[in-house]
């Protein structure tokens, strides 16, 4: 059954948006069998994270994504980032790249960042009230026209590469990827750590997987980024 918003924020709120994705009520015995590995050093790449965090901009903004939302048929994430972007370059007339913008997915929301051989697989569309592929991610236009009210423009692309390709980032909590291999595994005939194996190796060109998307949220603000409330 699709996990609702309203389900997701109360969840974010207690802290345990991760394992609000298992399925049924909580019992004793279902979370003594929960567990989510604790990523160290030298498990993720701790120089990459920094380097996007502590980009040198006037404006940095943060957009936390737990809940996979969608509009007309595009993912929310991407539509407010891009509306971002284009108020920034062109409505306050800043220029091109004067918006820092970076995603940090967390909950359901981190099968934005996997392929679609995993998509088909695991089937992340029945499960979380999607497209049966992750059409979200690939652009269907690039062209930086000059004119952001062009339809066939890169500012009117709602798409993941589009974002992109204008310096956007994009964070995949490791936490909320265990949590969605523990709901999605078996139902595929998988082990949830086999299916977290996998998703770890068809992680889309853009995203880093960072050990927890409430820390990594935590740590952008720390470093100048404002947040934008949970989408």
């Amino acid at each position: 059954m699709p996990i609702s918003r309203k389900h997701f924020v109360a969840a974010t709120a207690l802290g345990i948006s991760g394992a609000a994705l298992t399925s049924g009520p909580s019992s004793a015995a279902d979370s003594s069998a929960l567990h989510f590995h604790i990523v160290r050093p030298g498990e993720y790449d701790y120089d990459r994270m920094l380097r996007v965090l502590k980009v040198k901009k006037r404006n940095k903004q943060v957009f936390q994504s737990v809940s996979p939302l969608t509009f007309a048929g595009v993912a929310s994430l991407y539509l407010h980032m891009q509306n971002s972007l284009n108020a920034f370059e062109f409505s306050y007339g800043m220029g091109p790249g004067s918006l820092a913008t970076l995603a940090v997915l967390t909950g359901p929301s981190t099968a934005f960042a996997l392929d679609d051989a995993m998509w088909t697989k695991y089937g992340f569309g029945a499960a979380f009230n999607l497209a049966p592929t992750n059409v979200y991610y690939p652009a269907t236009s690039l062209r930086e026209t000059g004119s952001p009210d062009d339809p066939n423009s890169i500012y009117q692309d709602w798409t993941a590469q589009a974002v992109l390709h204008r310096g956007g980032a994009f964070m995949v909590c490791h936490n909320a990827l265990t949590a969605v291999a523990q709901r999605v595994g078996p139902k595929a005939g998988m082990q949830p750590d086999a299916a977290l194996a996998e998703f770890m190796q068809n992680v889309l060109t853009g995203f880093q997987v960072v050990p927890a998307g409430v820390a990594a949220t935590q740590l952008a603000q720390e470093y100048g980024w404002r947040p934008y409330p949970v989408i």
